[in-house]
Protein backbone atom coordinates (compact mmCIF):
# COMPACT_ATOMS: atom_id res chain seq x y z
CA UNK A 1 0.00 0.00 0.00
CA UNK A 2 1.48 3.40 -0.98
CA UNK A 3 2.06 5.78 1.90
CA UNK A 4 3.26 9.26 2.81
CA UNK A 5 5.01 9.98 6.11
CA UNK A 6 5.04 13.64 7.19
CA UNK A 7 7.27 15.03 9.95
CA UNK A 8 6.65 18.64 10.94
CA UNK A 9 9.57 20.75 12.13
CA UNK A 10 9.48 23.98 14.10
CA UNK A 11 7.29 25.89 11.64
CA UNK A 12 3.68 26.53 12.63
CA UNK A 13 0.80 26.16 10.19
CA UNK A 14 -2.62 27.75 10.02
CA UNK A 15 -3.69 24.95 7.69
CA UNK A 16 -2.02 21.66 6.80
CA UNK A 17 -3.79 19.12 4.61
CA UNK A 18 -3.41 16.14 2.31
CA UNK A 19 -6.01 15.78 -0.44
CA UNK A 20 -7.01 12.83 -2.60
CA UNK A 21 -7.32 14.75 -5.89
CA UNK A 22 -10.22 13.53 -8.04
CA UNK A 23 -10.73 16.50 -10.38
CA UNK A 24 -10.24 20.22 -10.92
CA UNK A 25 -12.18 23.51 -10.95
CA UNK A 26 -10.20 26.26 -12.71
CA UNK A 27 -12.82 28.87 -11.85
CA UNK A 28 -11.51 28.92 -8.26
CA UNK A 29 -8.13 29.15 -6.57
CA UNK A 30 -6.81 27.74 -3.28
CA UNK A 31 -7.83 24.28 -2.09
CA UNK A 32 -11.18 24.29 -3.90
CA UNK A 33 -9.39 24.37 -7.28
CA UNK A 34 -8.75 20.68 -6.61
CA UNK A 35 -11.75 18.39 -6.20
CA UNK A 36 -11.34 15.58 -3.72
CA UNK A 37 -11.47 14.54 -0.10
CA UNK A 38 -9.00 15.29 2.68
CA UNK A 39 -7.04 12.77 4.68
CA UNK A 40 -8.45 12.49 8.17
CA UNK A 41 -4.92 12.09 9.53
CA UNK A 42 -3.26 15.38 8.50
CA UNK A 43 -4.08 18.81 9.92
CA UNK A 44 -2.40 21.83 11.50
CA UNK A 45 -1.85 19.92 14.78
CA UNK A 46 0.09 17.09 13.10
CA UNK A 47 3.64 16.48 14.32
CA UNK A 48 4.38 13.15 12.64
CA UNK A 49 2.07 10.79 10.78
CA UNK A 50 2.16 7.99 8.22
CA UNK A 51 -0.83 8.03 5.88
CA UNK A 52 -1.57 4.84 3.97
CA UNK A 53 -3.25 6.12 0.84
CA UNK A 54 -6.34 3.93 1.02
CA UNK A 55 -8.66 6.17 3.04
CA UNK A 56 -10.77 6.76 -0.08
CA UNK A 57 -11.10 4.59 -3.19
CA UNK A 58 -10.28 7.14 -5.91
CA UNK A 59 -7.41 9.54 -6.60
CA UNK A 60 -5.68 10.83 -9.72
CA UNK A 61 -2.97 12.25 -7.46
CA UNK A 62 -2.41 13.35 -3.87
CA UNK A 63 -1.60 16.91 -2.81
CA UNK A 64 0.11 17.99 0.42
CA UNK A 65 -0.26 21.67 1.29
CA UNK A 66 0.46 23.93 4.24
CA UNK A 67 -0.23 27.59 5.04
CA UNK A 68 2.28 29.09 7.46
CA UNK A 69 1.46 31.32 10.40
CA UNK A 70 3.30 33.32 13.10
CA UNK A 71 4.52 34.69 10.76
CA UNK A 72 2.83 33.93 7.45
CA UNK A 73 5.34 33.61 4.60
CA UNK A 74 4.11 32.59 1.14
CA UNK A 75 7.52 31.30 0.13
CA UNK A 76 7.57 28.96 3.17
CA UNK A 77 4.23 27.31 2.35
CA UNK A 78 4.88 23.63 1.52
CA UNK A 79 3.34 22.20 -1.66
CA UNK A 80 3.89 18.66 -2.92
CA UNK A 81 1.91 16.73 -5.53
CA UNK A 82 2.51 12.99 -5.94
CA UNK A 83 1.13 10.13 -7.99
CA UNK A 84 1.30 6.37 -7.86
CA UNK A 85 4.75 4.85 -8.53
CA UNK A 86 4.93 1.26 -7.24
CA UNK A 87 8.31 0.43 -5.71
CA UNK A 88 9.51 4.03 -5.55
CA UNK A 89 10.81 5.38 -2.22
CA UNK A 90 12.18 8.84 -1.53
CA UNK A 91 12.64 11.28 1.34
CA UNK A 92 12.23 14.99 0.65
CA UNK A 93 12.53 18.28 2.49
CA UNK A 94 9.46 20.27 1.46
CA UNK A 95 9.77 23.78 2.89
CA UNK A 96 10.56 22.51 6.38
CA UNK A 97 8.48 19.34 6.25
CA UNK A 98 10.31 16.02 6.07
CA UNK A 99 8.27 13.81 3.75
CA UNK A 100 8.98 10.13 3.09
CA UNK A 101 7.29 8.64 0.03
CA UNK A 102 6.68 4.93 -0.42
CA UNK A 103 4.97 3.80 -3.62
CA UNK A 104 4.35 7.34 -4.85
CA UNK A 105 6.54 9.85 -6.69
CA UNK A 106 6.59 13.67 -6.85
CA UNK A 107 5.06 15.52 -9.78
CA UNK A 108 7.00 18.57 -10.96
CA UNK A 109 4.34 21.06 -12.04
CA UNK A 110 6.39 24.05 -13.10
CA UNK A 111 4.83 27.34 -12.04
CA UNK A 112 2.54 28.89 -14.69
CA UNK A 113 3.94 27.00 -17.69
CA UNK A 114 0.65 25.14 -18.10
CA UNK A 115 -1.62 28.21 -17.84
CA UNK A 116 -2.85 29.34 -21.29
CA UNK A 117 -2.75 33.05 -22.07
CA UNK A 118 -6.49 33.11 -22.75
CA UNK A 119 -7.43 31.83 -19.28
CA UNK A 120 -9.80 34.44 -17.79
CA UNK A 121 -7.75 34.48 -14.57
CA UNK A 122 -4.28 34.37 -16.14
CA UNK A 123 -3.46 37.95 -15.03
CA UNK A 124 -5.09 37.79 -11.60
CA UNK A 125 -2.37 37.38 -8.92
CA UNK A 126 -4.83 35.61 -6.61
CA UNK A 127 -4.96 32.83 -9.21
CA UNK A 128 -1.60 32.67 -10.98
CA UNK A 129 0.36 32.78 -7.72
CA UNK A 130 -1.71 29.93 -6.22
CA UNK A 131 0.13 26.61 -6.41
CA UNK A 132 -3.15 24.66 -6.05
CA UNK A 133 -4.48 26.42 -9.17
CA UNK A 134 -1.17 25.88 -10.99
CA UNK A 135 -1.42 22.15 -10.31
CA UNK A 136 -5.02 22.14 -11.50
CA UNK A 137 -3.77 23.59 -14.81
CA UNK A 138 -1.06 20.93 -14.93
CA UNK A 139 -3.78 18.29 -14.74
CA UNK A 140 -5.97 20.12 -17.26
CA UNK A 141 -3.08 20.22 -19.76
CA UNK A 142 -2.95 16.43 -19.47
CA UNK A 143 -6.62 15.88 -20.18
CA UNK A 144 -8.34 16.07 -16.80
CA UNK A 145 -11.70 17.83 -17.36
CA UNK A 146 -12.45 21.20 -15.74
CA UNK A 147 -15.65 20.73 -13.72
CA UNK A 148 -17.03 23.70 -11.77
CA UNK A 149 -18.80 23.38 -8.44
CA UNK A 150 -18.29 21.69 -5.09
CA UNK A 151 -17.32 18.16 -6.12
CA UNK A 152 -20.33 17.55 -8.41
CA UNK A 153 -18.64 14.47 -9.91
CA UNK A 154 -15.58 12.37 -9.31
CA UNK A 155 -12.84 11.81 -11.87
CA UNK A 156 -11.69 8.22 -11.54
CA UNK A 157 -10.03 5.35 -13.34
CA UNK A 158 -12.16 3.37 -15.77
CA UNK A 159 -11.43 -0.29 -14.92
CA UNK A 160 -9.21 -2.07 -17.41
CA UNK A 161 -8.69 0.84 -19.82
CA UNK A 162 -6.06 3.09 -18.21
CA UNK A 163 -8.39 6.05 -18.83
CA UNK A 164 -10.31 8.30 -16.49
CA UNK A 165 -13.96 9.26 -16.55
CA UNK A 166 -16.44 11.37 -14.63
CA UNK A 167 -18.77 9.44 -12.35
CA UNK A 168 -21.89 10.94 -10.69
CA UNK A 169 -21.58 11.57 -6.96
CA UNK A 170 -24.60 11.69 -4.61
CA UNK A 171 -25.06 15.13 -3.00
CA UNK A 172 -23.64 15.48 0.47
CA UNK A 173 -24.18 17.94 3.28
CA UNK A 174 -21.60 20.69 3.56
CA UNK A 175 -19.56 20.60 6.78
CA UNK A 176 -19.55 23.46 9.27
CA UNK A 177 -16.68 25.52 10.58
CA UNK A 178 -15.20 26.81 7.33
CA UNK A 179 -11.57 27.89 7.04
CA UNK A 180 -10.13 30.67 4.92
CA UNK A 181 -7.42 30.65 2.28
CA UNK A 182 -6.11 27.31 1.08
CA UNK A 183 -8.60 25.52 3.29
CA UNK A 184 -11.23 22.81 3.58
CA UNK A 185 -14.43 24.86 3.72
CA UNK A 186 -15.94 23.51 0.48
CA UNK A 187 -15.24 19.82 0.73
CA UNK A 188 -18.83 18.59 0.13
CA UNK A 189 -21.19 19.26 -2.76
CA UNK A 190 -24.42 21.09 -2.05
CA UNK A 191 -27.66 19.09 -2.22
CA UNK A 192 -29.41 19.52 -5.54
CA UNK A 193 -26.38 20.98 -7.33
CA UNK A 194 -26.58 20.42 -11.12
CA UNK A 195 -24.13 17.95 -12.62
CA UNK A 196 -22.17 19.00 -15.73
CA UNK A 197 -21.95 16.77 -18.76
CA UNK A 198 -19.07 14.25 -18.92
CA UNK A 199 -15.91 15.34 -20.73
CA UNK A 200 -13.35 13.46 -22.80
CA UNK A 201 -11.29 10.91 -20.86
CA UNK A 202 -7.54 11.59 -20.58
CA UNK A 203 -4.86 8.93 -20.53
CA UNK A 204 -3.10 7.96 -17.31
CA UNK A 205 -0.60 7.83 -15.78
CA UNK A 206 0.21 11.52 -15.81
CA UNK A 207 3.76 12.41 -16.93
CA UNK A 208 6.21 13.00 -14.09
CA UNK A 209 9.47 14.93 -14.06
CA UNK A 210 11.71 16.50 -11.44
CA UNK A 211 11.40 16.11 -7.70
CA UNK A 212 8.99 18.71 -6.34
CA UNK A 213 6.89 21.75 -7.31
CA UNK A 214 8.64 24.95 -8.38
CA UNK A 215 7.66 28.14 -6.57
CA UNK A 216 7.26 31.54 -8.22
CA UNK A 217 7.29 35.10 -6.88
CA UNK A 218 5.47 36.56 -3.86
CA UNK A 219 1.77 35.96 -3.44
CA UNK A 220 -1.01 35.38 -0.97
CA UNK A 221 -1.27 31.59 -1.35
Amino acid sequence: MPSITVQVGDRRYRHLWLKYVTGIDLSRHCAVALHGRYSRLVDETTKEVTVHLDEFPHALAWYLCGVTTAPYRWEDNPHLAVQSAPGHTETLDVQGLTVHLDGVKPIDFTATDNVPDDDPHANDPAYWTCRNWQFAHYLRARGVPDVHGDRPRITTLRPGTGQVELLPRPPRVKTTGGLGGESRNNRWSRPGAPEPAPAATPQLPLPISGSQPTDIGPANQ
